[in-house]
This record gives C-alpha cells, structure tokens and sequence, in this order.
C-alpha cells in the first residue's frame, strides 16, 4: 500500500464576482492489475472524509470535484491509498465563468473569458523537515506591475497537533511558529509573515510528520483577479 499526498485544492464559486475554481485527480496505473484507491479529504476546519474508486489497468484515468462528496467553497487535501504502484497528479483550474468552459460562457470580468491552471505531482512520503528555495512576496506597485502573494500548506494527517516552526532564511533568519491540527490541512498565509520583496527560503521543522507544498498567485493591482498562479511539493529533509 502506497500513500500520495496533493495538497492544494480548492473548489470555489464566488457567485457575487462569477469566479469559480475547479480541480482533478490524474492516477496512471502501468501495471497490469486495476488498483484500488481510497480517497481521504482533509480539510481546514473538519474531519476528514473518505470515498473509494478504481484506477484501471494499463491506463491514465481522471476523476474530478464533480463526483467526490464535497461543495464549493471548500479548501482541502487529499490522501490517495494505493494497493498497486500508481503515479498521481492533481490539475485546478481558476475562472471567471462560474467553472462553465461552453464556448458560449458568459462572464461579469471586465478583461473578458479566461481560465489559468495549476498542476503538480504528488508527495509520496511525510517528514518532519520539509524546505522550500523560492519564496518571495511581491508588492512594489512603483517598480513592478504585478503582485505576488504566497501560501504555505501543511498537512498533518495524524491523530497528534503537530507544532511547526518555519525558519525564513533571508541574509538573517526569521522564525515563525504555527500548530498544524490532527487530521487537519493549514494554510499559513506568508505576506502577513514575510518581509516584502526580499527573496527568502524556508526550512520547515515539525514534531510530527507532515506533507509540505507551496502556493503563489499573480495578481494585478488593480484587481483581485487571478492572472496566475502555481504550486510546487516542497522538499522532504533532511538535507545531509
């Protein structure tokens, strides 16, 4: 039994602004037997819930928020249990079409229809140290056109709290401490916790195992609109 960890789902409809956000599960099964999947939802303020499906042979199979038991508006994680070698990724898509893709959409944004996408691999172990190289916080309206905001994603599927500290390593190091619940998905939003424009790392370090993943969005200032937007696993330590 396999255990791949995808933390960064949303399922949104924002029906005031018609901003949607939408996502998938991609399991590759190569081998020649079907696996069978259970599916565990984590999410910020619950206990999680699970579903089963299968994930045949020989083939790449997609299943989406349309079929598993939730409803917009939503953050959550997600544990895919494996009785056979498969490889997962997740896809999530933002819109300005309510999570319509008809041609004939219809959309209240000034800039007109448009969707961008964010997909990423799943994390296939949990640790204690996780660390992530590319962390920046944008907002420098005289010298840049964008703005850029930053997410960190803690998973502890656990029955323990887990009690985390975040080492930003700028030319110094900053420390910020934060309690990741049993059973629980946390997002620590960064620009209340980082400083402005400064390029930075970060070494997470927990007393109970976790899964770590990183989430940046580019916005205009003048709108809280997505222009894009991505997620990265970050990297199990620890180093040596």
């Amino acid at each position: 039994m396999t255990t791949h960890y995808l933390l960064d789902h949303h399922f949104m409809l924002d029906q005031a602004k018609g901003y949607g956000e939408f996502g998938h599960l991609l399991a590759f099964n190569p081998g020649a037997k079907d696996a069978q999947l259970k599916i565990t939802l984590y999410f910020e303020d619950r206990e999680p819930v699970s579903f089963v499906q299968v994930a045949p042979a020989g083939k790449s199979t997609e299943s989406n928020y349309g079929h598993w038991p939730i409803k917009p508006t939503v953050r959550f994680a997600m544990a895919v249990e494996s009785d056979q070698p498969i490889v997962c990724q997740s896809t999530v898509g933002w819109n300005v079409t309510m999570n319509s893709y008809d041609p004939r959409a219809t959309t209240k944004s000034p800039r007109g229809i448009r969707e961008c996408a964010k997909s990423y691999m799943a994390i296939t172990q949990l640790a204690r140290d996780w660390y992530l190289p590319d962390g920046i916080v944008i907002d420098g309206i005289e010298s840049i056109y964008v703005r850029e905001s930053e997410w960190a994603l803690l998973l502890n599927p656990g029955a323990v709290d887990a009690q985390v500290t975040m080492a930003l390593h700028y030319d110094d190091i900053a420390e910020h401490k934060v309690t990741v619940p049993a059973r629980r998905l946390r997002f620590v939003y960064m620009d209340e916790i980082a400083r402005r424009n400064k390029h930075y790392g970060v070494h997470f370090q927990s007393d109970q195992p976790l899964a770590a993943q990183w989430l940046r969005t580019v916005n205009w200032y003048d709108s809280d609109e997505i222009m894009c937007y991505w997620s990265v696993p970050c990297v199990p330590g620890p180093l040596t």
